[in-house]
């Protein structure tokens, strides 16, 4: 799917990015209102966790924009195999013993194809693109600046891999007058735009799945925003 529909409002300011260690340390990160900690998922952390991340994302993932079902054995074999990449990043954030929010990523050429294609199309060499997937956080945690926060520590990590020119995600586009879209969500372009992403309007795609209540697979629209990792945040 993709990162695009950002379910926070905050920035990251009360908390900054730090680069993460091969083994996935955890790092603790102070907060006006509580004792947030990050940590990176691979191995036995990731097994160890694999059961909360899946339930998790299908709690996220099945609220507005994505109205994604999805199922605890599909997700726990895509996190799974996303682990196993040798640059698959999967990073959780907890409030105390609790995960609350996380971010997934992979080369665009290990993703698939109705993602690499599009940029292949666009003359943008896949080998050179970090692809964020989705920022799912809870909603009793939503606009402290934990989901962008993942993603600059996430940013800072692919940097020290100095193999990427730019990091990317595609946002799905639901209508304004969709019938199941809430009142008061706000599309997070705002966040893209202050964390330094780029809407590309020559990059385009589809991703399809069965909505929620729905008994037919429909194609969702995709736009692509893309961040050089050369420029900083706000740039």
């Amino acid at each position: 799917m993709s990162a695009g529909a950002l379910p926070e409002g905050g920035f990251a300011a009360a908390l900054p990015a730090r680069p993460l260690s091969p083994e996935g340390r955890q790092l603790r990160v102070d907060m006006q209102a509580g004792d947030i900690w990050v940590q990176r998922l691979a191995g036995a952390t990731l097994a160890d966790g694999l059961e909360e991340l899946a339930a998790l994302r299908l709690a996220v993932l099945g609220e507005f924009p994505y109205l994604y079902p999805g199922s605890a054995a599909y997700e726990e074999r895509y996190l799974s195999d996303l682990g196993s990449l040798s640059d698959g990043l999967i990073l959780a954030a907890f409030d105390g013993n609790r995960m609350i929010a996380a971010v997934t990523g992979a080369p665009l050429d290990q993703e698939l194809d109705a993602l690499r294609d599009p940029f292949a199309h666009a003359g943008r060499d896949p080998h050179s693109i970090f692809y964020f997937g989705e920022v799912v956080v809870l909603p009793s945690h939503r606009g402290r600046g934990i989901g962008t926060t993942l993603l600059e520590i996430g940013e800072a990590h692919i940097r020290d891999a100095d193999r990427y020119a730019s990091a990317a995600f595609g946002e799905i586009v639901r209508s304004t007058d969709h019938p199941r879209r809430p009142k008061t969500y706000r599309t997070p372009d705002g966040t893209w735009r202050r964390l330094g992403y780029r809407l590309e309007p020559e990059i385009g795609g589809t991703l399809s799945w069965c909505d929620a209540c729905d008994r037919e697979e429909t194609a969702k629209p995709l736009r692509f925003w893309v961040k050089p990792l050369a420029t900083d945040i706000g740039a």
